[in-house]
C-alpha cells in the first residue's frame, strides 16, 4: 500500500526560515573571515624605515583616536574599527603574525580604547559599557545606564591610571552633561551641565579623578576682539570644590588645540597654533593648575595636527596636516631631537593620521587613506 507523508505547513516554514538563515550566515562569514592576515611590510621612501599596513581590506578601517590607546600593554595585539561586515565592529591584530580576528559582533560599538589594565578594550553600545579581552575575547557588561538616561549617552574612554574612574556623557534637546564614574561602587556623578552651547573633549586626569577638563562650544578663540577670559581652550572642573575655572587661554593672535594629559597626570599637552593661519605651530604643556607654560617643539612650515606624549613623559608623537603630503614625527621632549618616523599623506579632508604611541614606546599606530580607502598602520619607533 502507498504511504504518502504531508509535513505540516509550519515545519515547512521552519525549514525554510532555518535555510535562510544559514545562507544569511554563510554570507556573512564569507565576507568577514576571521584570521586572515593582510599586512604588508614595506619601506617609507622618504625615510627608508619600516612601516606595516596592518589591514587592507576593500572596507574601511580605522585606528583609535589619538587621544587614546589601541596597544595592549605587551604589544601583543593592537585594536582597530573596520566595516568589513557592512557595519563598523572592533578587531585586533596579531603584532607577531599579522593575524586579524573580530573581537565583538556588537555593531557600530563608537570610539572605543584599550583600558587601563592593558588587557581589554573598553565600548559604549546601546547606553551599555561593555570591556573584552582582547587574548580570549571574553565580554563583560560593566554598566548599564539604559534605566538611568533617556538622552543619548556617549563613553568618554578617559579613565583613571588605577581603572577607579571614567567619564560618560549625555545629550539631550535641552542640555549636555559630564558625568564622572565610578566603576567600583557604579556611582554616577554630574561634573557639568550645559544648557547654551556644547562640549567636546571631556578628560579626567589619570593621577587625580577630581580634576577634569573639558572644551567649550563654540569656539571663540580666533576672535581678537575678545576679552582673555571669554577666549578659553579648556575650562578645569574640580569635583572636591565645585569650582569650574578657565584652565588654558592662549595669548592674543594664538589659539590653542588637541590637548591631552601627560601620564602621570602633571602636565598638560597641547598646540600652539598662530591666527590667522597656523604656522609656526609648537607642541607645548602647562601644569595642573594651569602655569609653568614649556614649549618644547616649533615647526614654521608643517602644520602640527593631533599627537600625544609617551607614558615615560620623554616622546611625543604628532602628524602634518597638509593634505596628501603630511609626515609622522617622534618627538624627545627632554632634547627637542625629531625623528620623521614615514609619510602617511592622508587626505585629511576625509581621513586623519590620527596617531597613538603604545604604553612600551616601541610602535605608534595610525590611519591613512593614502590607498583610496582608509587603513590601519604601525610603524616600529625604535625606542628599546
Amino acid at each position: 500500500m502507498l504511504r504518502v507523508t504531508v509535513k505540516p505547513k509550519g515545519c515547512f516554514m521552519r525549514n525554510f526560515v532555518f535555510i535562510v538563515l544559514i545562507f544569511a550566515v554563510s554570507i556573512t562569514l564569507a565576507a568577514d573571515p576571521q584570521g586572515v592576515v593582510e599586512w604588508k611590510k614595506r619601506r617609507d621612501l622618504a625615510t627608508d624605515r619600516f612601516v606595516w599596513q596592518i589591514t587592507s581590506h576593500d572596507s574601511a578601517s580605522e585606528a583609535v583616536y589619538f587621544e587614546n590607546q589601541p596597544f595592549t600593554h605587551d604589544d601583543q595585539y593592537v585594536v582597530f574599527g573596520s566595516k568589513r561586515s557592512g557595519d563598523w565592529k572592533i578587531y585586533r591584530a596579531d603584532l607577531e603574525t599579522g593575524e586579524i580576528v573580530r573581537v565583538t559582533d556588537r555593531e557600530d560599538p563608537g570610539r572605543f580604547t584599550i583600558g587601563p589594565d592593558g588587557e581589554h578594550v573598553w565600548y559604549m553600545h546601546q547606553k551599555k559599557l561593555y570591556k573584552t579581552h582582547v587574548a580570549n575575547l571574553k565580554e563583560t557588561l560593566v554598566m548599564d545606564f539604559s534605566d538611568r538616561f533617556s538622552d543619548g549617552v556617549s563613553f568618554s574612554r578617559s579613565f583613571t591610571h588605577d581603572g577607579k574612574y571614567t567619564l560618560i556623557t549625555t545629550r539631550s534637546e535641552s542640555s549636555r552633561s559630564i558625568y564622572r564614574v565610578n566603576l567600583e561602587t557604579k556611582q554616577v556623578e554630574r561634573a557639568l551641565e550645559v544648557t547654551e552651547g556644547w562640549f567636546s573633549h571631556p578628560q579626567i586626569c589619570p593621577t587625580n579623578p577630581d580634576l577634569i577638563a573639558w572644551v567649550p562650544g563654540p569656539d571663540t578663540q580666533n576672535d581678537m576682539s575678545l576679552p582673555m577670559e571669554e577666549r578659553a581652550r579648556n575650562w578645569l572642573i574640580n569635583m572636591k570644590t565645585g569650582e569650574n575655572k578657565q584652565f588654558l587661554t592662549m595669548p592674543y593672535g594664538y589659539r590653542a588645540t588637541h590637548e591631552t594629559w601627560s601620564a602621570d597626570g602633571e602636565r598638560f599637552f597641547f598646540f600652539k597654533k598662530k591666527v590667522p593661519g597656523w604656522t609656526p605651530v609648537a607642541i607645548c604643556s602647562q601644569d595642573q593648575d594651569g602655569s609653568n607654560f614649556r614649549e618644547y617643539y616649533t615647526h614654521d612650515n608643517i602644520r602640527l595636527g593631533h599627537g600625544l606624549a609617551s607614558s615615560d613623559g620623554e616622546w611625543f608623537v604628532t602628524d602634518g596636516q597638509d593634505p596628501g603630503y603630511n609626515p609622522l614625527i617622534l618627538i624627545n621632549l627632554i632634547t627637542g631631537e625629531e625623528v620623521f618616523l614615514c609619510w602617511p599623506n592622508a587626505s585629511i579632508d576625509d581621513q586623519h593620521v590620527h596617531p597613538s604611541i603604545s604604553k612600551s614606546g616601541r610602535f605608534v599606530c595610525y590611519t591613512s587613506d593614502v590607498t583610496g580607502t582608509s587603513q590601519v598602520y604601525v610603524v616600529p619607533t625604535g625606542i628599546k
